[in-house]
């Protein structure tokens, strides 16, 4: 079954149409061959080619299963041959439907397509998320009917990811997208999907232990050390900023979405944000600002040190983003994510103290400065109590202060 695409105009009829250059013989002879293929960092997308956008055929490009290095290349590039069979049909104009209705790729693609498909609201980086792991689901069970999704069919799912090996993580994320998935068919009223969606909601897949570790004082000072010593001055500052502040690293260092022209950096601190003495500081948390709309606003007095940094960068660089590599360009999620672990492995950091944990490390930290649960939330920009707690990674010191207390009574 192939793909979805959703083209949004037919073929004109009355415009001659000029054939990008495929080889066509290739696309039914050579395993290798991967028309349209692009790479973006460790990942591949097929791109549909230029000359048929401007006539009308989707601008939409499909992400393509596994990363560089992984001995996927001959699925990709049967994937590619795929797509491009199918967008060659629609220019011959002896168009067809493209997916049969009824299937997981019919719903897929209407959940990622309708108007009013929750899908539209979900924050870009999510949006990049979910698109991962919904391009998973198309490809393993996308031409089957959701009427033949029963209990042994859905339990069978699960198995094969085990099989190959997938962590509890993984298998959540991708049973959280499915639930996600039926929610919508069942709103659109998709044949079977309320069965589906009564089948998932008995179900329990089971979720990864939480991790119980957290950064302390002690090691981001440390870390902060070595990267000083090393000449990483902006790396050192967004670190103390996600320590002080509370802060996860997106909100300091930002985040690249999209690709190609439609490539841009979005949601960290930038100086605009920084009142004109650098004395305060007002963010919106990324994960929360569409729904909470709480700005959160930092007193930079009380952090001196911090306060001194900042004053530290020239006047003529404080445009756009604070934090910046030595070519004036924000970090990305991998560099940042490899400077920790370089300058943490030097500080003797264990390796087992994550950069996630630093923000984990903070709200544990503040608690027992005697900060409430009230407060602790408030300052991590959390959106429940729940969330916070489940930051708290001290429970056994809990745990024994209560025998303390009882023994003392």
């Amino acid at each position: 079954m192939l793909s979805i695409r959703t083209r949004t105009t037919p073929p004109p009829q009355h415009q001659e149409r000029t054939l990008p250059t495929y080889n066509l013989s290739r696309l039914d002879s050579d395993p290798t061959y991967a028309p349209g293929i692009s790479k973006a960092k460790q990942f591949f997308y097929w791109r549909p080619s230029v000359t048929f956008v401007k006539q009308g055929y989707s601008d939409q490009g499909y992400r393509l299963p596994g990363q560089d290095g992984d001995g996927l290349d001959l699925d990709r590039a049967a994937k590619c041959r795929e797509l491009t069979r199918e967008m060659l049909l629609w220019a011959s104009g002896n168009d067809r439907p493209k997916v049969e209705p009824g299937t997981w790729l019919w719903l897929i693609g209407r959940y990622k397509s309708d108007e009013f498909s929750p899908f539209r609201e979900v924050k870009d980086n999510t949006r990049e998320a979910y698109l991962f792991s919904l391009s998973r689901w198309e490809t393993a069970i996308g031409g089957t009917s959701i009427l033949a999704a029963d209990l042994p069919a859905i339990k069978r799912w699960q198995k094969a990811m085990q099989d190959n090996g997938r962590s509890l993580a993984y298998i959540k994320r991708m049973f959280t997208m499915l639930r996600i998935i039926t929610g919508y068919g069942v709103q659109i009223k998709a044949p079977g999907a309320r069965d589906v969606r009564d089948i998932l909601n008995e179900m329990r897949i089971k979720a990864p232990k939480p991790r119980i570790i957290a950064a302390s004082e002690a090691q981001i000072m440390a870390v902060v050390g070595k990267a000083d010593a090393a000449g990483y001055r902006a790396f050192s500052t967004g670190i103390l900023l996600q320590w002080w502040l509370t802060l996860r690293a997106v909100d300091v260092r930002g985040q690249w979405l999209g690709m190609g022209p439609q490539k841009r950096w979005a949601d960290g601190l930038t100086w605009d944000m920084l009142s004109g003495d650098l004395t305060a500081l007002r963010k919106a948390a990324s994960k929360t600002e569409g729904s909470s709309g709480d700005v959160m606003v930092f007193d930079l007095t009380l952090l001196p040190d911090l306060r001194a940094r900042l004053q530290a960068i020239p006047q003529d660089q404080r445009i756009g983003p604070v934090i910046k590599d030595a070519a004036g360009k924000p970090y990305d999620k991998r560099q940042w994510a490899k400077l920790w672990r370089r300058f943490a492995t030097a500080a003797g950091v264990p390796a087992d103290v994550w950069l996630m944990d630093i923000r984990a490390g903070a709200i544990n930290d503040a608690k027992r400065a005697g900060a409430s649960q009230e407060d602790r939330q408030r300052q991590a920009g959390h959106a429940s109590p729940e969330m916070t707690e489940r930051y708290t990674r001290e429970h056994d010191v809990v745990r024994n202060k209560v025998i303390q207390m009882r023994r003392g009574k």
